[in-house]
Parts: C-alpha cells; structure tokens; sequence
C-alpha cells in the first residue's frame, strides 16, 4: 500500500505514516462516505497532527479500468508517474460526476507533499485482480493502522467487525447494529472500538469527532497501539458465532411456536 501511495503521491511517506481506511458499497451518505472526507479536512487543518495520515477510501465505482500509467511505474520503481491525477488508482467514466472526486474538490483535499493528511481513492472491487494492488480487501485491510466506518445506517455492518477481527482498530457510529452493539461493551478508540453518536442533524459533529479519534490514535505509542489491537480482537471474539447462536435458536423458537399456535387457531375455526 505505501508503494502504490507513494508512486501515485509523487513522493515518499514517512515511516511512521498512519494508514486509515474504508470501505464497503458506493453509499455515499448510508456508509458515511460525506463525513468521512469531511473529517479528514477538518484533521488536515489541524497543527499538531504528530505524523501523516494516509487515507485510503476503496469503494467500487464506475471505473474504465486500472491506469495505465500507474501501473507501469509500479512495474518499474526507477521511473515516476507523470500526472495531474494524484488521487485515484484507477480511471473513472464521468469523474467530475464522482460524489468521492467532488467532495474532496469541494474540501480542497489536493495531496500536496506539504500537507499532513492524502487521500488514495481505490474505486475497483478488490478482488486480488484490480490491476494495481493484485491483492485482496481483506490481504490490503491487514496493512492498515485504523479504519472508519462513520454509517449512518447499517442493520449489522460487517465491515467494522472484520476489521477488529483483524486486530485493525476501528471507529464506527450508533446507528449500525454493531455500533450499537458495542455500545454496551467498553468502548472508545483506546478499547479498539470507538462509537460515535449519530443523527439526522449531527454531520459535522461527527466528523469533528472522527477527526479527533484518528488524531488521538496518531499520538498513541506504539506499545499501546499494540494493546489496543489487542483489545479489538477480544471484542471480535466476543461476535463469534459460538456467541450469537443461542440468540438465532431463540428468535427461531419464539416465531415457530407463533407459527404452530397460529395454525392451531385456523384449524379450530375450522
């Protein structure tokens, strides 16, 4: 990941970068797509940010295909990208129509080598065969410090839970079942699950708050890092389904006993 970055950044990264991202389907509000780009302006014009942030948002969408050029200089590392596209890996159809392209526009975040936090928009399914990574979400989630998935709905999501199932730490909201799930556990970013509440009317709270929770990261040792990764993986083993099955055999017992006593009723009128 920090090779692709940095052939398409045009210059290299620190080492101690932070790498930050999110994903799951082009839902530019349900997955908190908005808030997210919203949050990293509000962190880039912070002044005590301790190290830079690569953001990294990998949500499909109508791509040509994966850029040529991009993929040439990764071919061969001693030649650079000769392009004013810094920001996606792959070539989109009607890019100024991108809700992801036009909101980073709108929050004037451009990657430049000065600025704390770049944003890498990866909008091809991730499937081992993109073209520039070669590598699965999952083989590209492992290489990440944080991820954010600022849902504003999201009966379940999966995607937070995948996340501290590979010890990767994450930030989510209350209006995802998991979010709120979590909710009655120990949480905030330093337990390995931050939760931030969420509402009709509270978007820019929100990304003020994730901005403040991946700054808060940033500053975290690295021996503390590790036991934060450590405490995410504990909360995923707490959604194992040796956990959860109980609960389905319930619910599945409570509508079959409705169902017979149902029938029951009909064959009596009957």
């Amino acid at each position: 990941m920090k090779l692709v970055a940095e052939k398409l950044l045009g210059y290299e990264l620190n080492e101690d970068a932070l790498f930050v991202g999110t994903a799951g389907r082009y839902e530019f509000k349900n997955k908190g797509l908005d808030v997210f780009i919203e949050s990293l302006k509000h962190l880039n014009n912070r002044k005590d940010i301790p190290k830079q942030v690569v953001a990294f948002i990998m949500v499909p969408a109508w791509i040509k295909g994966h850029r040529e050029d991009l993929a040439n200089v990764l071919l061969h590392p001693d030649r650079i990208l000769h392009s004013a596209n810094r920001i996606t890996t792959h070539d989109l159809h009607e890019t100024h129509h991108d809700d992801v392209i036009k909101s980073l526009e709108w929050f004037h975040l451009k990657n430049l080598k000065e600025e704390a936090v770049k944003v890498i928009f990866v909008p091809a399914y991730l499937n081992g065969y993109d073209g520039i990574f070669n590598k699965t979400y999952y083989d590209l989630l492992i290489g990440l410090d944080l991820t954010v998935f600022p849902s504003y709905y999201e009966p379940w999501g999966y995607t937070p839970l995948e996340s501290i199932a590979f010890q990767v730490p994450t930030i989510t909201t209350d209006l995802s079942g998991f979010g709120e799930w979590v909710s009655d556990l120990p949480q905030g970013i330093e337990e390995g699950v931050g939760i931030i509440h969420r509402s009709d009317y509270n978007g820019h709270e929100v990304a003020v708050k994730i901005a403040d929770m991946i700054h808060q990261f940033a500053t975290c040792h690295s021996t503390t890092v590790k036991s934060i990764r450590e405490k995410a993986a504990l909360i995923a083993e707490k959604a194992l389904w040796k956990h959860f099955i109980q609960y389905y055999e319930e619910a599945y017992g409570v509508a079959l006993q409705k169902r017979c006593s149902s029938q029951t009723c009909q064959d009596l009128k009957s």
